[in-house]
């Protein structure tokens, strides 16, 4: 049995002894109240015979007393009054226990027999007083009676007086009851205080014994720094606290000893040299590592004058290339701390590659990742420093901003790693033709820019024009040739403006201002380009609205059949209705659509819109109706993935049948991604809609690639239809295309055809579709209906 069973043991004897406490009250209790009812019932029953043997107290002096005991009449009234008033039931019997007063009148002359135990004729006989218990079958439960001798005024024994007390029993009962009700909730109350205290107190004192008994053990198992909660005053507490401090000894025994054992293995195992240097400069203790990075070895370091290896002993920490005896060398730290009249110790730290890593680190914070150009913030910071020395010297400097053109489709057509070797090959141009002195920075993506110190305006042209030149010539990627150009924005005279961020700021305005004059050129900054480049944003938010505010328009270009020199089909061209500045070409939006992705939206709206109006001629004049509509189709459209959705729904919402549509896409997009591309093209076909090549041989691609992409279209190029005539070997190559394409069962049209001359040429080369202002321009709908349907022209449509 633990100490908590003891004393849980303890408490409920405590318990029950406070129980067997309450019982004995409650018994004691219940024996009083049923004597006390008895002895008063006696005093009332003698009473009763006092007054039936001497008779009632006399009401005046002159009255003669007669005792009830003979009066017949007398003693049945008293016996009736104490019935009424008192709610005493009395019965008067003589010696022979014959009832000589009852109040039931019928009971008197009889024999009172109710003393099972014969009672009644032991008191006349003892005139000792007596209680029982009167059963009959009228009260099962039974009747108190209490029976006292009646004796007259000489003393002798003339009968008995039998007093029924259950009332007065049962009112001294309930009283009873309460007080042992009281008793009783009292040593309740009591035994669960005793309980609790005992519950309590027990897991008080056997949660500290265990709390002592778990502290020995983990103190036995190595673990000194464990301590038990020194709580009280009393012998537990005591003892805790006694545990306490002998558990502190043994720790502090302990760290000595670990501090020592860890000591020797830190000095022996740690990454950085450690050598005690005495009160005389010698060296007289080192560890590996610092025999390691001095490489002389332990044995080489001890008894050697530290001053004559490193120098200077001042306390602190210095930096400075050591020789090792083999001949390299090593960027040591060391730190030296004194100690008082003792002597030093010294920590070194191997910190060669340490700085090799920040040197790093910082050319990569501050350079281009592919090129190692000085990127944009190395070229601000040193385009700072260029204005502050500019404006103390009066040296005149200049910024040039390069924007490659022609980059994104290089890149698209012939993948990144090309598009990279471009850039790579760009900027060792761009080195190799600018000045040592001249920084070359790369600003992201196909973006430079050229900060030129110590440059006349004279010169900042010629190296502008340098640039150019240098940039134009073709770039050999993988052993294709691919051609860019560069357009620059040129600021000269910078050290006017206040910071390098506003230089750059205006040299990329005249960048785009020399884009929007047909790029391959630079331009030099002016004031008014700022408003340039604010019209080109307000021409942006415009068209963002342009077509939800129905501003587009549709102009429809024939495609007219050689042979018989009538429409054949369509291609829809989109204009833009600027409530500005009139109808807008689309060369004027388009770029900046592509460029905001705004085309997509364009593209969606001239899908719905072409297919819409064909619809409409074809059903309303047939004659004159195209066969077929064209309709552009832009990179950012062709990876949209619902675009074979978006194709399908234009159909069904317009009613054109789908061999009428033909998307048309140019060859660079095409050339993308060729598996990709081929999948997404196969979808359209399988909606019954026509695919077009359009500008074929402006792109990269091989002819071989023909045979592979899903296209039914091929739309040469205009620019081999511009130096068709007198040009031998370029008709040579236009009739081969041509061939190529009939042979692979394509539809073959030539774009561009300005004059009857080319026109004739391709006729006798075999071409039966051509497309050109000679032929036709682009016009609204409305007016090529109605020149059409004056002519009365009526279409043939190919099989």
């Amino acid at each position: 049995m633990n100490v908590r069973q003891k004393l849980l043991g303890g408490y409920l004897l405590v318990a029950l002894m406070v129980a067997a406490t309450a019982l004995v009250a409650w018994r004691a209790d219940n024996t009083s109240a049923e004597q006390s009812a008895a002895t008063q019932a006696e005093q009332l029953a003698r009473g009763v015979a006092e007054d039936i043997a001497y008779g009632l107290p006399a009401a005046t002096r002159d009255e003669v007393v007669t005792p009830l005991y003979y009066s017949q009449t007398g003693l049945a009234e008293y016996l009736r009054r104490m019935h009424t008033t008192q709610h005493r039931d009395v019965v008067v019997v003589d010696q022979g226990k014959y009832i000589l007063g009852d109040v039931i009148d019928e009971n008197v002359g009889s024999t009172f027999d109710h003393d099972t135990g014969d009672e009644v004729a032991q008191t006349i006989a003892d005139g000792v007083a007596r209680v029982f218990v009167e059963t009959s079958v009228d009260y099962p439960e039974g009747i108190k009676q209490v029976v006292v001798p009646m004796r007259s005024t000489g003393g002798v024994t003339i009968g008995a007086v039998i007093l029924e007390y259950t009332p007065l029993y049962d009112q001294m009962m309930a009283g009873a009851r309460q007080a042992q009700t009281v008793i009783l909730t009292s040593a309740s109350i009591a035994m669960v205080i005793v309980l609790v205290l005992g519950f309590v107190l027990a897991g008080s004192v056997t949660r500290r014994i265990t709390s002592l008994t778990t502290a020995v053990r983990v103190i036995r198992a190595g673990d000194y720094s464990h301590r038990v909660p020194p709580a009280g005053r009393d012998e537990i507490g005591n003892l805790a606290r006694a545990f306490n401090a002998m558990a502190e000894q043994l720790e502090s025994s302990a760290r000595e000893i670990l501090a020592k054992e860890y000591t020797d293995s830190i000095l022996a195992n740690a990454g950085e040299g450690i050598c005690g240097v005495d009160a005389f400069g010698r060296i007289e203790f080192a560890n590996e590592a610092a025999g390691r990075i001095t490489g002389l070895g332990v044995d080489g370091l001890l008894r050697r004058e530290a001053a004559l290896l490193l120098g200077s002993l001042t306390a602190g920490t210095t930096e400075e290339l050591l020789q090792r005896p083999d001949g390299s060398a090593v960027r040591v730290e060391y730190t030296v701390s004194l100690i008082d009249k003792k002597g030093a110790v010294i920590v070194l730290r191997d910190v060669s590659r340490q700085r090799a890593l920040e040197y790093d680190l910082r050319h990569q914070a501050l350079h281009d990742g592919l090129t190692g150009l000085p990127n944009r913030k190395l070229l601000l910071d040193r385009l700072e420093h260029a204005l502050t020395r500019s404006r103390a010297s009066g040296e005149q400097i200049a910024l040039l901003y390069l924007d490659l053109d022609g980059f994104k489709r290089v890149n698209d057509s012939l993948g990144h790693n090309a598009g990279d070797l471009l850039l790579r090959t760009a900027a060792e141009r761009l080195t190799a033709e600018l000045r040592p002195h001249d920084t070359v920075a790369r600003l992201g993506g196909d973006e430079f820019a050229v900060l030129l110190e110590g440059a006349s305006p004279p010169v900042v042209e010629a190296l502008s024009r340098a640039c150019l030149v240098t940039l134009a010539r073709p770039f050999v990627l993988h052993g294709r040739e691919a051609l860019v150009t560069v357009s620059i924005g040129v600021v000269p005279d910078s050290a006017r403006y206040t910071d390098a961020d506003e230089v750059v700021r205006n040299a990329d305005v005249a960048m785009y201002a020399a884009k929007d004059l047909g790029k391959n050129r630079y331009m030099i900054f002016e004031n008014r380009m700022h408003e340039q480049l604010l019209n080109r944003l307000d021409q942006e938010a415009r068209l963002r609205d342009a077509v939800h505010r129905g501003e587009l328009r549709v102009h429809l270009q024939p495609v007219v059949g050689i042979a018989d020199g009538r429409m054949h089909g369509v291609e829809a061209l989109v204009r833009w209705q600027d409530p500005s500045r009139g109808l807008q070409q689309p060369g004027s939006f388009i770029p900046l659509a592509e460029e905001t992705g705004m085309i997509i939206e364009i593209d969606r709206w001239i899908l719905r819109e072409a297919c819409h109006t064909v619809k409409q001629w074809q059903d309303y004049n047939p004659r004159t109706a195209p066969a077929w509509v064209s309709v552009n189709l832009s990179a950012a459209g062709l990876e949209l993935s619902d675009l074979t959705d978006q194709v399908a729904y234009a159909l069904a919402a317009t009613g054109l049948p789908p061999h009428c549509l033909v998307l048309e896409l140019t060859e660079t997009i095409l050339m993308r991604d060729v598996a990709v591309t081929s999948a997404r093209l196969q979808e359209l076909r399988e909606l019954g809609v026509k695919i077009a090549i359009d500008d074929f041989g402006t792109g990269y691609s091989s002819l071989g690639y023909l045979r592979d992409i899903p296209v039914d279209v091929l739309k040469i190029d205009r620019s081999f239809i511009t130096g068709l005539v007198g040009n031998g070997r370029q008709q040579e190559l236009v009739s081969a295309v041509m061939q190529l394409g009939h042979t692979l069962g394509l539809r073959v049209v030539a774009e561009g055809v300005e004059d009857a001359e080319q026109l004739a040429l391709l006729t006798v080369m075999g071409c039966k579709f051509a497309q050109g202002y000679h032929l036709g321009r682009p016009e609204p709908v409305g007016t090529l209906y109605e020149r059409l349907d004056a002519a009365d022209t009526r279409p043939t449509v190919e099989a």
